[in-house]
């Protein structure tokens, strides 16, 4: 099995349907012998490169098929996507691209589309295209940013021309950030221990945060193995440390997994007092379990939990995180397939949230804390709620958050992270107090 191969079957798999990590997860553990690293690696590359461009791919293999794109075999449409990603956006020499894709076109028996192949890369490889060739600014949106229609919508609607920064953006991951585990290290020596293992690190903009280029998986190597990080972005870590969680409080993560947010507040609580980490996956708990045994944390609980339904017996917490379901419109460069989201069940996810953050306020002692995040850059998702909350719970208050990143917004209701300010994740934060009686 060549990369280029697995690429294109991790593509015509993930057209009937599934995330595209998990996809692609599946397709690499089906080949035997396993690929070399370095291969895994290239296929990942292809298979991503294609799903961010696929729009603006498909427009210019469009332009020199005589059939629509959508039209082709599927193989073949995979192919011409696999091969033109790799011309005009992995800088691999056109000869190459174009050369392995007839091979594959053959050796998936499609020997009769070979010569298609062929003319149809050499001439969209090399064709023009700009963004002020799209005049109207859904199209140049949709075809040229690569956002499906509902996104394109949604976002211009709420952004108008700012959109067009954000959707740049979302084509720049974040630099990896990872959270220092105190209990087991410090940043000084954990700084040292990356820059052994090959890593080019530098600090973050708060104490305990470092940006590290790893050269493989972040969740690699012999200082993760020992717990000493975790890997979790500034906007994430921003969501974390604005709960104020101190040791010996009782602080709730009521949706939990994978667990950054969680391992961040019992750091921040010194391993004492109790940390309660609900999940509503009944999976993804273990993952919780696992992460908190790494991590060498003793305070905190992993339980199955759905926060639309409170608690009662749960009792008050002195601090609350409801770091909720959401769109995930902010995280979009790191996972490319949300761009094509069509967002039907917002309203339904939106009541959802609404259940959780009243529950949250709710499950709050006199004096409590109640933070609410979303990797959303979605008015109706972040602002919107805060402000309906508000209204039905007159009692609480927002206010501005002691921690500060160059870009974020803060406004009356809430913290805002846009990629194209602040170089992170999308994000929304929501520190919640009640007024003093």
């Amino acid at each position: 099995m060549t990369p280029r191969r697995l690429a294109v079957k991790a593509l015509m798999h993930q057209e009937q349907a599934g995330y595209a990590n998990l996809v692609l997860d599946a397709e690499l553990k089906k080949c035997t012998p396993p690929l070399e690293s370095r291969d895994a690696a290239f296929a990942s590359r292809i298979f991503y490169t294609v799903l961010e461009y696929q729009p603006l791919l498909d427009f210019l293999l469009g332009k020199f098929s005589k059939k629509p794109v959508a039209k082709l075999d599927a193989p073949v449409r995979a192919i011409l996507r696999v091969g033109l990603a790799q011309a005009r956006f992995m800088n691999v020499p056109l000869p190459a691209a174009v050369n392995e894709s007839v091979k594959l076109t053959k050796a998936l028996g499609k020997t009769s589309a070979s010569g298609m192949v062929n003319a149809i890369l050499r001439k969209a490889a090399v064709l023009s295209v700009q963004e002020s060739d799209f005049a109207d600014p859904l199209e140049r949106l949709q075809t040229y940013y690569c956002l499906s229609k509902t996104v394109a919508q949604l976002l211009y609607s709420q952004y108008g021309e700012e959109t067009f920064e954000l959707a740049a953006a979302f084509r720049n991951r974040p630099k990896s950030a990872v959270r220092v585990n105190t209990l087991r290290t410090t940043d000084e020596a954990l700084t040292k221990e990356l820059q052994d293992e090959g890593c080019c690190v530098e600090n973050g903009p708060w104490k305990h945060a470092l940006l590290v280029d790893f050269q493989g998986s972040p969740a690699t190597g012999a200082a993760f193995a020992r717990g000493e990080y975790h890997v979790q972005g500034l906007a994430s870590q921003f969501a974390a440390l604005c709960v104020e969680a101190k040791p010996g409080q009782k602080v709730a993560d009521f949706c939990a997994a994978p667990g950054g947010k969680s391992l961040t507040l019992a750091q921040e609580m010194h391993d004492t007092g109790t940390l309660v980490s609900g999940e509503a996956v009944s999976a993804r708990v273990n993952l919780l379990e696992k992460a908190f045994q790494r991590c060498g944390i003793t305070c905190a609980k992993a339980v199955h939990n759905d926060a639309t339904v409170w608690q009662k017996s749960w009792g008050a917490f002195d601090r609350v995180l409801c770091d909720v379901p959401c769109s995930g419109l902010g995280v979009i460069a790191k996972k490319p397939d949300i761009r094509y989201k069509d967002l039907d069940g917002m309203e339904n996810l939106c009541v959802i949230q609404q259940k959780i953050l009243q529950n949250g306020a709710d499950s709050l002692a006199e004096n409590g804390r109640l933070v609410y995040s979303t990797c959303t850059i979605n008015q109706k998702e972040n602002q919107n709620q805060i402000e309906a909350f508000l209204r039905r719970n007159p009692q609480f208050q927002v206010v501005a958050p002691a921690l500060s990143l160059p870009g974020m917004e803060h406004g009356a209701f809430g913290t805002l992270f846009l990629p194209h300010k602040t170089g992170t994740d999308g994000f929304f934060v929501a520190i919640l107090e009640k007024l003093s009686t």
